[in-house]
């Protein structure tokens, strides 16, 4: 597994493995679990966010510049059940469809 991104800590590696994986490009967060242990362990304790898919890679940097960079403004979306809803939702708030 490739290591793309090193997360300042749990919450971070979970809100950049979303990003990712809303854009399909599947990843798992490793190290998560040793944060509680950061001080006391030897060992670097900081999550990890590491591809599936090595083919992923580039378009994953793109993503991670674009989320450093703090370039994630979304348009708003209609769903087809009428409602009007954020562009940083993935589902609509009232009826749970999907933007996909």
């Amino acid at each position: 597994m490739n290591c793309i991104y090193l997360a300042a800590d749990p919450i971070e590696a979970e809100i950049v493995r979303g990003l990712l994986e809303a854009e399909r490009i599947r990843c798992d967060v490793l190290g998560a679990l040793l944060w509680s242990g950061r001080g006391e362990l030897a060992a670097d304790a900081y999550p990890r966010v590491v591809l599936r898919d090595p083919r992923d890679e580039t378009r994953a940097r793109e993503l991670l510049a674009a989320y450093r960079s703090g370039d994630r403004e979304q348009a708003d979306w209609r769903c087809g059940c009428g409602e009007r809803v954020p562009g940083n939702f993935a589902a609509c708030w009232s009826c749970g469809r999907t933007l996909d």
